[in-house]
């Protein structure tokens, strides 16, 4: 097993000898052995454990153990406590999701900080045959069908060459105590049924059914090679690059063929889904001015080409005002007032102040980008209104709508930034306190000429 894991290591070119390292353990198995396997290697080791807080006592067992195993192995130990639930929420995304992001931010940080060649996780044969089961499942490409790959930016996975089998059995060899995740027993999440349910089919038609799949995933890797490299030849052809933008000539798209994977293949790199890619066949066909957007680009007709331009956007980008005395730091500059009601000698008609109602705000308040689902009472109206309609009856063009903020308390918005407030927030004879927001929106108009 040594022999396999630094012949691999080697083969791999994920880490040399003498490389800083740090190891990903959970206190299961397959890290706990990666561990002792990279102790046994002439390595530069610490271990980051992250714990999520999800199964109470169980989490902080876990957290005892991987404190424990590493003061046993003489090793540097970090381990940092997440709150998933609060990113779930400020994100909308899974639990699943949620630790994923925080757990590899994390490790970044780790390995800006102290120097590390990489962080190693300790994903083996049998996760790599599971994902790619899960994404025939889901509907792949070529690339759905490689497997885990061993390196991925600074993330190295060195035991993708052992199956769980080799693991447990390296384990009892070398008694080497573990803990054992729940979560992982159950069939609630769609790998642990692909783990519990059908492989274990599988492997009844095919007893040798994880070392076919892992000849199968390295055959799949030497096609996806070659069709890559027939792609980005293609990509560098028809993709001519003006600065930040690059523009794209609609014939010779439409010389390709079959066109729609085509399209999944050249746009998905810029964030594109499969259903956009597809969608693109109409903008070619539409008139000049008809965009799709992704997560990280957007994309326009106009007139004989597609133009193709990254978003300056961050979905997730968000402020607080924590009270009228208590701002803190913005993308723009802006200026909070209160006053009694009886100083505000006039409601300004300027766009880019706001004047509510103090006593009907709730604090923290809320900057951020809008999103779509997202919905006001307009000034003036007793009736809502989606924003996205609001943006279209005054003809907003896309990239200013992608920089606009909104100003929200709670789960209300209160201020669509630069344009209109909230009629449940205006003043009213009612009003006592005033409070006046003052938006310098012109920062934000330079910036979306900046894009263009």
């Amino acid at each position: 097993m040594l022999e396999q894991f630094t012949s691999y290591l080697k083969a791999q070119q994920l880490c040399s000898e003498g490389d800083r390292v740090l190891l990903a353990v959970s206190g299961g198995i397959d890290s706990v052995v990666m561990t002792h396997l990279f102790c046994r290697s002439d390595f530069n080791c610490a271990i980051a454990h992250c714990n999520f807080q999800l199964r109470g006592k169980e989490s902080d067992a876990e957290e005892a153990f991987v404190r424990s195993f590493a003061s046993s192995l003489e090793l540097p130990v970090y381990v940092r406590r997440f709150d998933v639930e609060e990113r779930c929420r400020d994100k909308a995304i899974s639990v699943q999701m949620a630790a994923r992001e925080l757990r590899y931010e994390w490790f970044e940080e780790l390995i800006r900080e102290h120097r590390f060649h990489a962080v190693a996780t300790a994903h083996n044969l049998n996760d790599s045959v599971e994902t790619v089961l899960m994404n025939l499942c889901r509907g792949t490409g070529i690339r759905g069908l490689t497997g885990i790959p061993p390196r991925n930016g600074n993330v190295i996975r060195p035991l993708l060459y052992a199956t769980r089998l080799q693991i447990s059995r390296y384990a009892s060899r070398h008694q080497i105590s573990h803990r054992e995740d729940s979560s992982n027993l159950g069939t609630e999440y769609s790998r642990n049924k692909i783990r519990h349910d059908v492989i274990p089919v599988m492997e009844r038609i095919n007893p040798s059914f994880i070392g076919t799949m892992a000849r199968n995933m390295d055959r799949m890797k030497e096609v996806a090679a070659i069709f890559s490299d027939a792609v980005d030849r293609t990509r560098e052809r028809i993709f001519v690059r003006e600065g930040d933008r690059i523009r794209i000539g609609i014939d010779a798209i439409r010389e390709l063929t079959p066109l729609r994977t085509w399209l999944f293949e050249l746009f998905t790199p810029f964030g594109f889904t499969r259903s956009q890619c597809e969608g693109m066949e109409k903008i070619m066909d539409a008139e000049p001015g008809r965009r799709s957007i992704s997560t990280t680009h957007q994309l326009f007709k106009d007139r004989d080409h597609l133009i193709l331009l990254p978003s300056r956007r961050k979905s997730f980008e968000r402020y607080y005002l924590d009270s009228p005395e208590k701002v803190s730091h913005l993308p723009f500059p802006m200026d909070v007032e209160v006053m009694p009601r009886r100083h505000l000698e006039r409601i300004p008609g300027d766009s880019s102040i706001a004047c509510l109602d103090h006593d009907l705000i709730q604090f923290p308040l809320t900057i951020r980008h809008w999103y779509h689902g997202d919905y006001f009472y307009p000034l003036g109206m007793d009736q809502m209104k989606k924003l996205s309609d609001f943006f279209v009856d005054l003809k907003i063009p896309l990239p200013l709508k992608e920089r606009i903020w909104v100003l929200a308390s709670g789960r209300k918005i209160v201020w669509i930034m630069g344009y209109r407030i909230d009629d449940r927030f205006k003043i009213t004879e009612k009003t006592k306190t005033v409070l006046l927001l003052r938006f310098q929106a012109e920062v934000v108009s330079q910036q979306v000429k900046e894009i263009l």
